[in-house]
């Protein structure tokens, strides 16, 4: 915001038709009212221009839509630029159920998600030479990276990957790091600074889950023993009774009040199985539930066990939970794709990403690519078996478009029915 606010000025905008407020301390819809009508009478003089204003943590305020309804609909808006931040999607939601032809228009969607770097911003963030490949391949364009993915898909290699694949040594060490760090600033300046992630770092980031559960009337008890359920049952199928399975939740639609509540926290990422049939996922049938960030992961996962440390972090990715945290993150970011793919504020993931079953076989991830499907199948190590992705052949074999993509830990290959491509390239790509 501040930012922004600083691009303005230097445009040449008058600092007084510029208003900037931090909404911790609001007390409600009339205090926001008060404030902002306020402001309208120190800025009369450029009433007839265009304002500008920021409101900074407008989730902090109980029922602010009220507020900024009343403001709409008696004109003091008229004319005017509003831009909130919130830290909670569901906020978001109720906000467009309440601001119905108040929220102006724009190309794409009118609501902005500030995830944490993804893996190719991670890079570009950490390594300066990356950064400038990065740019010199023209991967910055997302028109590019698409082309990209539906070449390979297609069973051609462009020379992009083969570029890539030059930097493989470079791209895998930043992934590792990128397991610990996961996308968020403070993990990744402990992280270059000390070596490790502090253990307040991660203490603050599970406080921050915690109070956005208790703001929405959850229960940190349950919170804490859902977490524990999704963390043992990570790239399982998994339904809602299965879930709430050894916890103390009286009813399995509270599970999924509880994972609704995290996926619009951006903590989880739940997908379903792919109906063919009826071009969509089958709510009715068992999920697989996902954590989109890793660090955030290491965080709970910690709290959980009553362990959170750099050291536990480290342990964990030593053993076969590595494999799983990976499919996290390509799950994250196969999501991030099929947004830009389709970058609207109705935009709903289980719609976009679902994983798919047979009666022998499954695949990891079916991504919804136009009026089309392409599989991608996560199998994290040098080397696989015909019979390891027999999902891959099962499901392209009523699609002869596209071919499977197996995402691997550092093999790259190409026969005539599945691309490898190692995961570290895959996700400087998407």
């Amino acid at each position: 915001m501040k930012l922004m606010i600083r691009d303005l000025i230097r445009g040449g905008v008058k600092p007084r038709r510029i208003f900037y407020w931090t909404c911790d301390l609001v007390e409600g819809p009339k205090a926001l009212v008060e404030i902002l009508e306020n402001y309208f009478k120190f800025s009369r003089e450029f009433q007839s221009e265009r304002r500008y204003i920021f409101l900074d943590e407008i989730s902090a305020v109980k029922d602010w839509q009220r507020g900024i309804k009343y403001l709409h609909d008696t004109g003091k808006l008229e004319n005017s630029t509003v831009i909130m931040t919130g830290s909670h999607s569901l906020d978001i939601r109720k906000a467009a159920e309440r601001l119905p032809g108040r929220r102006g228009a724009m190309e794409g969607s009118v609501d902005k998600v500030l995830l944490p770097m993804k893996f190719a911003e991670y890079v570009e963030t950490r390594d300066e030479d990356m950064a400038r490949l990065f740019s010199s391949l023209d991967l910055l364009k997302f028109e590019n990276r698409r082309r990209i993915i539906e070449d390979i898909s297609k069973g051609d290699i462009p020379k992009v990957v083969e570029e890539l694949a030059l930097y493989s040594d470079e791209l895998s060490k930043y992934l590792e790091d990128y397991l610990l760090t996961g996308g968020i600033p403070r993990s990744i300046n402990d992280y270059e600074r000390f070596g490790e992630i502090r253990q307040e770092t991660y203490l603050t980031y599970v406080q921050v889950t915690i109070g956005d559960i208790l703001r929405w009337g959850k229960r940190e008890t349950y919170l804490a023993q859902l977490i524990k359920r999704v963390i043992d049952t990570l790239s399982s199928q998994v339904s809602w009774r299965s879930l709430q399975k050894d916890t103390d939740i009286g009813h399995m639609n509270t599970v999924s009040e509880y994972i609704d509540v995290l996926k619009s926290s951006f903590v989880l990422c739940p997908i379903y199985v792919l109906d063919r049939n009826k071009r969509g996922p089958m709510y009715g049938k068992k999920k697989k539930i996902h954590f989109h960030d890793p660090f955030i992961f290491h965080a709970l996962r910690g709290w959980v066990n009553q362990a959170p440390s750099y050291q536990e972090a480290l342990h964990y990715l030593a053993g076969e939970g590595k494999s799983k945290l990976i499919e996290c993150v390509v799950c994250d970011h196969l999501i991030r794709f099929a947004f830009s793919l389709n970058p609207t504020d109705d935009f709903e993931l289980t719609r976009n990403l679902m994983y798919w079953k047979s009666k022998q076989n499954e695949v990891d991830f079916i991504l919804k690519f136009g009026e089309d499907y392409l599989p991608f199948e996560v199998k994290y190590s040098s080397s696989f078996s015909r019979r390891e992705i027999n999902g891959i052949y099962s499901f392209t074999r009523s699609q002869s478009k596209y071919k499977g993509i197996v995402v691997t830990k550092d093999l790259l290959d190409n026969d005539k029915s599945v691309v490898a491509l190692p995961t570290f390239i895959l996700l400087a790509l998407i």
